[in-house]
């Protein structure tokens, strides 16, 4: 059974903590355990280790928290300032970095940190920078960072120097990626203009080639999670309350179908064997959707689920 942890970015007294989940062969969901903690944003699991960011922890600043603890929710840690505000995505093995969206930096360890400059062309939401997503290369060697307020990607060594960057179209919003399995290419997908740019990698440097259009009917349709799962893009699209799938083969991408997430604002997803795992946050539930038919086996009830992370 593969454990799921859905995280309810609320206040404790409305719910909000982290959910932990069993999933079943069947695609049925069945709690495990809770956390209580406030506002909790985004999650990823190493080494049996549970690492969690929170909106706004402190009483005496606005600025955001990171912390850990095992999966069983033992062994909590103390929680850190990140050096920003709304800290919305991290990555872990070793050493931690986190994004924090309304300061527009990277942070590691939670006690360097490096921030972007600039603006991009859609001044609404690109009145500044803002660091969305920060991943490892596939050899661990370099920190890739998704800067949706300049549509730029950077690509930093372990310590933080700068690499390398690559752009998206001007005003698309970058905002998460994958690579490819063989880490030769990355998907991005881009918010403010739902869409996914394909680019070549080798050794810390991305080559920009195209970017595809999802066919949205919403005009203020936002795209926000990415995967990869046997040649296939999963793409969440808000507005548009539903999945997107694409066929990758190499850089080229070819939109598949669309599936409808069973909810509204579906913010974070995840496939966990024949399963598709969406977060819907403005619906207030999580789905689980069979990836055969599309047919949604499971629903739960979870009060502003923004992130979903596997264990198993």
């Amino acid at each position: 059974m593969k454990e799921l942890f859905f995280l309810s970015c609320a206040e404790i007294s409305e719910g909000g903590g982290i959910y932990k989940y069993g999933l079943d062969k069947s695609g049925k969901l069945k709690k495990i355990d809770y956390l209580p903690c406030s506002k909790p944003m985004y999650a990823v699991i190493s080494k049996k280790r549970l690492h969690v960011l929170l909106r706004s922890p402190f009483r005496s600043s606005v600025y955001s928290g990171y912390f850990s603890c095992k999966i069983d929710f033992s062994d909590c840690t103390e929680i850190k300032n990140t050096l920003g505000k709304c800290a919305c995505h991290l990555a872990v093995d070793k050493d931690v970095y986190i994004v924090n969206y309304l300061k527009g930096n990277i942070v590691k360890n939670c006690d360097t940190s490096v921030a972007h400059s600039g603006k991009g062309i859609n001044l609404k939401r690109q009145d500044m920078p803002h660091t969305h997503f920060v991943a490892f290369s596939p050899d661990k060697k370099y920190v890739l960072c998704c800067d949706l307020g300049l549509d730029t990607i950077f690509v930093y060594d372990r310590n933080l120097k700068e690499i390398s960057s690559v752009e998206v179209p001007q005003g698309y919003g970058v905002r998460h990626l994958v690579f490819s399995d063989d880490g030769k290419n990355i998907y991005a997908v881009n918010e403010l203009v739902p869409s996914v740019s394909a680019f070549t990698y080798s050794d810390g440097k991305a080559k920009y080639l195209n970017t595809v259009k999802l066919d949205c009917e919403n005009e203020n349709s936002t795209a926000a999670a990415i995967r990869l799962d046997e040649g296939k893009l999963y793409v969440s699209v808000r507005g548009e309350d539903a999945v997107y799938v694409l066929n990758a083969d190499g850089v080229n991408l070819k939109l598949n179908t669309k599936i409808g997430c069973g909810g509204q604002s579906p913010r974070d997803i995840d496939v966990v064997d024949n399963y598709l795992i969406c977060t819907n946050e403005n619906s207030d539930n999580v789905t689980v959707i069979d990836k055969s038919n599309f047919k949604i086996i499971d629903e739960i009830s979870v009060k502003n689920p923004l992130c979903v992370a596997v264990c198993g």
